[in-house]
């Protein structure tokens, strides 16, 4: 009689550990389907090129073994040290975040239409509106660097890095008239899904790395108006000079296209006048070929924010930022990637301390220009410490 209870409970174990498992089962069934819905049904992932075009970019020098390769040997795992991935992810979601965003609107201009207005320039007309964002005027050309007016760094309205608030919001509607997008590569802080939406029939030209076309055609961008670049391929728009230059980086919108696309910088050229656009990177020596082939530059716009200890390879620390300029050839170096999402485990503003206290033991004059002020290269550099007083 006992032995039969006995069985019987183990029985009745053995069918609640099925029922478990079942259910365990269904839920993460239930939520990959539900991933790859949301995945395969979100236009903002974009797209995979097609094979016709993976051929062509086979052709590409910097295209091996099937995803584009950095010109040096670059580690891309996201850590370092003694600790490993998840612990840096908890870190990130779950640590003190009060020093990592602003605590109150950052102070803003609102941006100037008017002075775009004008004819031509012949020098380099310049308004900064956070992160990597640079409106730029030169000629009769208006340009605008990796546009993203999205509220999240995200392919998600919910979910993702949000934009630190402003005292004065901006809108694409702000702008004025644009001739080219410049996007540097594929990540969600220099390409926008809704931001290239709304530009997309506004616009002449978009400039963009090898593959990343495919993005912008799945988003309804006239093949007419996309114009793809190698690593040192040039191009003119009107009186504009333009060269994609390498950067140490990589590219991914979704799980598995991680270096599908090209990566880099641009040199925009006015005669003989030449400013440098940098982008996500870490340092390296290439900096100081692009110096010597194309320098001096009027102004380098380098990144100075979203590093850490633990992916040295592929972001710079601001001590890198001034001395990548100073490879460059700059006269002047204003940093950028910064004061507009939290991307990393810094305080908000240390990039913007760091770099100026690194510019200043170097003798490198630094462009400091408050979020939306507009200035020319050639005239009065904006040098206020605006984030000093804030929190």
């Amino acid at each position: 009689m006992v032995m039969q209870k006995e069985c019987s409970a183990e029985k009745k174990e053995k069918k609640t550990t099925r029922k478990v498992a079942n259910m365990i089962l269904y839920i993460f069934l239930t939520i990959g389907a539900a991933g790859f819905l949301v995945y395969y049904f979100n236009p903002a992932f974009g797209s995979r090129n097609n094979e016709g075009k993976l051929r062509e970019l086979q052709k590409s020098n910097n295209f091996k073994d099937g995803k584009f390769q950095n010109l040096v040997e670059t580690n891309m795992s996201m850590s370092r040290s003694d600790r490993n991935f998840f612990e840096l992810l908890r870190e990130f979601y779950f640590s003190d975040k009060l020093k990592r965003s602003p605590q109150e609107p950052l102070p803003n201009l609102s941006l100037d239409k008017e002075i775009y207005q004008k004819e031509e320039i012949d020098d380099f007309l310049v308004t900064w509106l956070g992160h990597s964002i640079l409106l730029i005027k030169s000629g009769d050309k208006t340009i605008i660097v990796d546009p993203v007016f999205s509220k999240r760094s995200s392919p998600f309205e919910f979910l993702g890095p949000k934009r630190f608030p402003y005292e004065r919001e901006y809108e694409l509607t702000d702008l004025p008239k644009i001739d080219i997008v410049l996007i540097s590569h594929d990540h969600y802080d220099h390409l926008d899904y809704k931001s290239i939406i709304e530009l997309k029939d506004r616009v002449e030209k978009f400039y963009v790395p090898l593959g990343v076309g495919a993005h912008l055609l799945k988003w309804g961008v006239a093949e007419n108006k996309i114009t793809e670049f190698d690593w040192y391929e040039k191009s003119s728009f009107g009186e504009l000079g333009f060269v994609f230059t390498p950067t140490r980086h990589f590219s991914g919108r979704g799980l598995n296209d991680r270096m599908a696309t090209l990566w880099g910088g641009w040199i925009i050229q006015n005669n003989e006048k030449r400013i440098y656009l940098g982008a996500d990177s870490a340092y390296f020596k290439e900096f100081k070929k692009i110096g010597e082939e194309f320098g001096p530059f009027e102004i380098a716009f380098i990144e100075s924010g979203a590093y850490n200890k633990n992916w040295p390879d592929v972001h710079m620390f601001p001590e890198e930022t001034v001395q990548t300029a100073i490879d460059l050839k700059a006269k002047i170096l204003m940093p950028i990637h910064n004061s507009k999402f939290d991307l990393s485990l810094h305080p908000w503003k240390e990039p913007l301390e760091r770099v100026s206290e690194e510019a200043s033991r170097r003798e490198l004059m630094l462009a400091s220009p408050m979020i939306g002020e507009s200035f020319f290269s050639n005239l009065e550099i904006p040098q206020k410490h605006w984030w000093v007083d804030l929190e």
